[in-house]
């Protein structure tokens, strides 16, 4: 009989807690949907049954919703009379103001204080409540006579601190968070997320140098302090000083006699960022510090490597990338980075550490030295290291490729190209490699296989690749005479565009400002041509002439293709080459107005979010 009964409670309770849950589940339902008059009794009704204060903070919410206030007040008061829980009085005075009875509502908000908690328990959950309902100077004063009572002034910095961005008064925040970090500087990540999104508000756009100045004025008052100098150089990446921010991390490897692995990830960071003088800094300094430091994992580099080997390899891949970025055309500068790169490789050797920098070297030799011989023989070196990575063969292979193809070899490019494809059929390698086999026979005149080879390709999932076929088999439909056996303006378009590939820029400029000037303004090619000779402009650094050439195609041509993506690239111009903010914004903000549907559309809206973000800081 006993195990009867015990069985039939067990049931009633499973069943009742069922109903609950269903209960629960509809409650929330009906609040999501904003229908409040459903979910408020069935959180009444869970609250009562389970006496969860969570349950009744819904309940409030709802019954606010349909400004239902006596009922609710007089719910909150039986609860504090039951619980004797006094941050309900809280919610009792919100109640009272919504209702429009603000004196009732003071003497609410007031009554907790009378009856202050003792626990840093109590007192942390009504400071919760005051700022949830936006009473942010009663939440002010609950923290500040909690620290009296629990004898202790640097409690509750984080919480005091977020009252204070609440109210905007950044500088009392900075001074809190500050406070918070000298006694537990494991919140600095915490602290620098709260001040980058106090940035967003910052209407007069003072706190970062805010942030700075109490920086240096804490660094001042307590040297020493790791946590200051950390705090430091993040405040100085955020103002973009990163040559500042790495000359105070080399400062501080120094203090510390640390190997550099800080400097080291400062140096890369400042490096994806274009900040190559900074990085350039971080990487000599390292370098001059001698192979003595000791192992660690570098992250671009493989484990085996040293700071001092990773600062070696990353330095002349940041040189070379500057000496690109500035458009340097001059054979002995890129001569003298070579002989430097194969010091280098000579003292670190031939290994998958050095692969990029292998990588690179040949490149080089290849596209500004005209070493064709020299950058095969170091490729196929490459494709023979021990330890290879099939995403470093595929990349060997398609420098292999496209060397083959600028030195006049062709058929081994195909060759290559197919071997590619065939190891990589799903993937942006093998599309890139389908795509230099439509460029190889667009370059040699073969139309109809360039065509066949581009019509595939337009529906890669890479979708750079496939806005690239889209725009070369473009380009060929329009000048195109079916008509005509011969290629006509085509063959001198691919040939231009074959200069180009081999970044010989001078030669196919020449060539096509000899066309230009042979062609009347109403030939269909002219626009091709005038789009060509603001791009090569642009990469031989001639940048006014480039922009004037750009202006011209875009009076002209704007709603046509090429007019668009010059639109386009002279805002990334602006932003990334002439560094004014200015004009790239309002290229950019012109550019998404007339061309929401380009393929550059996207690009554009995130870089333009991007100079609005750097403006507004």
């Amino acid at each position: 009989m006993k195990l009867l009964l015990a069985g039939v409670l067990m049931a009633c309770t499973i069943q009742l807690t069922w109903a609950q849950e269903v209960q629960d589940q509809l409650a929330w339902q009906y609040y999501r949907n904003g229908e409040y008059a459903k979910a408020a009794p069935l959180y009444l009704q869970l609250y009562e049954s389970k006496q969860a204060k969570t349950y009744l903070h819904y309940y409030i919410i709802c019954q606010i919703g349909i400004k239902e206030y006596e009922t609710t007040i007089e719910v909150v008061r039986k609860a504090i009379r039951r619980t004797r829980d006094i941050a309900l009085y809280v919610d009792m005075g919100y109640l009272y103001e919504q209702a429009g009875d603000s004196r009732r509502a003071m003497e609410c908000y007031q009554e907790p204080i009378k009856e202050f908690p003792q626990t840093m328990e109590g007192i942390t959950a009504l400071g919760n409540v005051y700022v949830n309902y936006g009473q942010f100077e009663y939440a002010e004063m609950t923290y500040e006579f909690g620290r009296k009572i629990l004898g202790n002034p640097d409690e509750f910095r984080f919480e005091m601190g977020q009252v204070y961005y609440a109210q905007r008064r950044f500088q009392a925040m900075v001074d809190e968070y500050f406070a918070l970090l000298l006694s537990q500087p494991q919140y600095m990540p915490t602290v620098q997320a709260m001040i980058r999104n106090a940035l967003e508000h910052d209407v007069d756009q003072t706190l970062l140098q805010m942030t700075l100045d109490k920086t240096y004025a804490s660094i001042q008052q307590l040297p020493g302090i790791p946590v200051y100098y950390d705090m430091l150089i993040w405040v100085l990446i955020q103002k973009n000083d990163y040559l500042e921010a790495v000359n105070q991390t080399i400062a501080m490897d120094r203090r510390n006699h640390s190997p550099g692995e800080k400097t080291l990830q400062l140096a890369r960071q400042a490096s994806d960022e274009g900040f190559t003088d900074a990085a350039l800094t971080a990487y000599r300094y390292l370098i001059d510090q001698g192979p003595e430091a000791p192992s660690v994992n570098t992250g671009r580099v493989k484990a085996t490597g040293s700071v001092y080997r990773a600062a070696r390899i990353e330095y002349l891949l940041t040189r070379i990338a500057k000496q690109e970025e500035e458009t340097i055309r001059d054979r002995q500068s890129w001569l003298n980075l070579s002989e430097q790169i194969q010091q280098t490789i000579d003292d670190l050797g031939k290994s998958t550490e050095t692969i990029a920098l292998l990588l690179e070297w040949a490149r080089l030799r290849s596209e500004y030295l005209g070493d064709y011989p020299g950058a095969l023989a170091l490729i196929e070196e490459i494709l023979v290291l021990p330890g290879l990575y099939p995403g470093f063969r595929t990349e060997s292979l398609l420098l292999k490729g496209d060397v083959q193809l600028v030195s006049g070899d062709p058929w081994e490019a195909n060759f290559t190209y197919a071997m590619i494809a065939l190891e990589n059929p799903d993937n942006v390698s093998g599309a890139t490699a389908r795509f230099r086999k439509a460029q190889l026979a667009w370059f040699t005149g073969n139309i109809p296989m360039a065509m066949a080879q581009l019509e595939v390709i337009k529906g890669s999932t890479s979708q750079p690749i496939a806005n690239d076929a889209f725009e070369l088999s473009l380009l060929i439909r329009e000048n195109r005479n079916e008509s005509d056996s011969s290629n006509g303006q085509l063959d001198e378009l691919a040939a231009i565009d074959y200069l180009i590939f081999k970044k010989d820029y001078t030669s196919a400029l020449t060539q096509n400002d000899s066309i230009l000037q042979s062609i009347p303004q109403d030939e269909p090619a002219f626009d091709d041509f005038l789009y060509r000779k603001g791009s090569l402009l642009f990469r031989l650094g001639r940048n006014e002439e480039a922009v004037q050439v750009y202006g011209q195609l875009l009076d002209r041509y704007r709603y046509e293709y090429w007019g668009h993506k010059a639109l386009f690239e002279l805002g990334c111009w602006y932003q990334d080459q002439l560094k004014d903010d200015e004009n790239a914004t309002r290229i950019f903000n012109d550019f998404i107005r007339d061309f929401p549907n380009s393929f550059y559309f996207l690009d554009a809206r995130d870089r333009l979010k991007a100079l609005l973000d750097r403006s507004a800081q």
